[in-house]
């Protein structure tokens, strides 16, 4: 018998598609799209070499979320967590055999996609990895803890240099939108 997969969206992230499809170059639309399935399908095929199952499918308003099957160890963790990152950073070494925009486009975004999953909070895959990491050494309540206490001064380091790159460039409020999501999740997981 087939398990059933549940796929749902984010009611922001209709927003976000509208936004990507309507006010952003095809060029940039199509790097987006395709650095952010890839990544995905990265933790995907990884998890399958696992013996790790797909439950679901959330668009998020900052991506794809995968439900996948509970890993067995830390080692295990860790290894799907860096799939998604390090499938960024062999499209954007193989974006060399695109057209010359293209190439610019998806080496952009899948570097950065990358460098902000590998980035040491929870959710994203540098919080997994890190938890997973301090877990294996120090136990899981001391490395949750630790992980929590690391990812709230990170992120309000973030914060700070968000606000300034806000406040100096004065159109860039990305990294400050970036930001805000990650603190609320982080806040409404704790409630």
């Amino acid at each position: 018998m087939k398990k059933r997969i549940d796929f749902s969206i984010h009611p922001f992230a209709t927003a976000g598609l509208f936004l990507l499809f309507f006010a952003t170059p095809p060029v940039y639309t199509f790097a987006v799209l395709s650095s952010v399935i890839l990544h995905e399908m990265g933790h995907l095929f990884s998890a399958i070499l696992l013996g790790k199952h797909l439950r679901g499918i959330k668009i998020m308003p900052t991506g794809i979320n995968l439900s996948l099957s509970a890993a067995s160890s830390y080692a295990q963790e860790l290894l799907i967590a860096a799939a998604g990152p390090l499938m960024n950073l062999l499209y954007a070494a193989f974006a060399v055999y695109f057209p010359p925009p293209l190439t610019m486009a998806v080496r952009e975004i899948s570097l950065i996609l990358a460098f902000l999953n590998l980035l040491p909070l929870f959710p994203l895959d540098g919080g997994r990895m890190f938890i997973a990491a301090a877990s294996s050494l120090l136990g899981a309540e001391i490395g949750e803890k630790i992980s929590s206490l690391f990812s709230l001064l990170f992120l309000s380091f973030l914060w700070i240099l968000s606000l300034y790159i806000f406040f100096y460039s004065g159109v860039n409020f990305m990294l400050l939108l970036f930001c805000a999501y990650l603190f609320s999740y982080i806040v409404l997981k704790k409630l």
